[in-house]
């Protein structure tokens, strides 16, 4: 079967991680091709897996018909049985070709909701025009699934699967054993992760030292505002690092500390709990999927940094709380979030659409 994978942001983070474990999942059984941002991260990390990769400009404009009709001549040119759309920006260029192509919508999260109104509502149209054309739906939370629903976005006779994301647990690095109160933020530099919150939290801990790793629009900002408060001695920015070197930042983590304000299914957050890093996050979307409260990890309602802060000391400074939640967590990502069963679901709705 000759499947062809569509992702309009190919820079490091979850969904490109998710993208391109399907590529090489998938690569031995199936003719695997790829379009995604031009000379992008994934762009070349496909490059590299000798994959057919197809570099397209998704981000100018939101309703670019130019983008829609190159997708159309890639299709025409590679000939694919089945098309796997990601996100909502490639799923709409997608959608305007009008292809015959039998298509599965990876739904990555819902942004709509935390829009203004005028946008949330075009946002919304949008997302059930590209849900209402697509063959079969991926949801990869309860939560998106149950939001879709209540939008009235998701037809009750739309086949559609719950597929959590899962991680490769033989390449995440062990976290250390003894803690030196040291915490840390990985995620993209923009408002949906909110790294102003974190640094509000690390105003309340001011014996501990930080690593912030991601890019984005605000990195700047995020600069200017770590030197306004003084954290320059304590406080490390890397910017955005390869999918490797940020499993490899994690591990010296004594707690990732999770500031978002909404999430699809990160998988930082599963590769943390992995790690044997205990995770602290602001309760939101799908985190309870993940998250059992002071079982496996530590979920604060509300958006308070000195609430964070309080559950960071408790994460690092409660030696035995500490250690009942790595192993609670490591057990829980072994039996509901492994890279092996997230492929075996999605080959069971590749064999059936074939």
């Amino acid at each position: 079967m000759r499947v062809l994978q569509i992702v309009a942001d190919g820079n490091p983070g979850g969904g490109t991680t998710h993208v391109l474990q399907i590529l090489r999942g998938f690569r031995s059984t199936h003719s695997m091709g790829l379009i995604t941002q031009s000379q992008s991260y994934l762009f070349h990390q496909a490059k590299e897996l000798d994959i057919p990769s197809y570099g397209l400009h998704f981000f100018p404009s939101r309703v670019n018909l130019a983008v829609s009709f190159r997708l159309n001549r890639i299709y025409s040119e590679w000939k694919p049985d089945l098309i796997h759309v990601h996100g909502g920006r490639a799923g709409l260029f997608h959608t305007i070709t009008g292809t015959t192509v039998p298509t599965v919508y990876a739904v990555h999260g819902f942004h709509f909701v935390h829009k203004p109104i005028g946008i949330r509502w075009l946002a919304t149209f949008i997302e059930g025009f590209i849900i209402s054309r697509a063959n079969r739906i991926i949801f990869e939370s309860e939560y998106d699934a149950n939001l879709a629903r209540a939008c009235k976005i998701f037809p009750e006779n739309k086949p559609a699967t719950i597929i959590h994301n899962g991680i490769q647990l033989r390449k995440i690095p062990e976290g250390h054993t003894t803690p030196v109160k040291h915490v840390g933020f990985i995620g993209r530099l923009e408002y949906q992760k909110d790294p102003f919150l974190f640094l509000d939290a690390l105003e309340h801990l001011p014996e501990y030292t930080a690593t912030m790793v991601g890019g984005g629009n605000l990195e700047s900002a995020v600069k200017q505002e770590i030197t306004h408060r003084d954290f320059g001695k304590r406080v490390r920015q890397l910017g955005t690092l390869s999918h490797q070197q940020s499993l490899e930042i994690l591990s010296t983590f004594d707690v990732l500390l999770l500031t978002s304000r909404w999430e699809g299914l990160p998988l930082v957050v599963l590769e943390a709990m992995w790690a044997g890093v205990p995770v602290v996050a602001v309760n939101v979307s799908a985190l309870s999927e993940i998250i059992e409260h002071k079982k496996n990890g530590l979920l604060i309602d509300g958006r308070s940094g000195q609430a964070l802060a309080w559950a960071v000391r408790v994460a690092v400074e409660n030696h035995e709380l500490r250690t009942e939640m790595i192993n609670q967590a490591r057990q829980r990502v072994r039996n509901r979030f492994s890279e092996e069963n997230m492929l075996s679901e999605i080959r069971k709705i590749y064999a059936a659409m074939a």
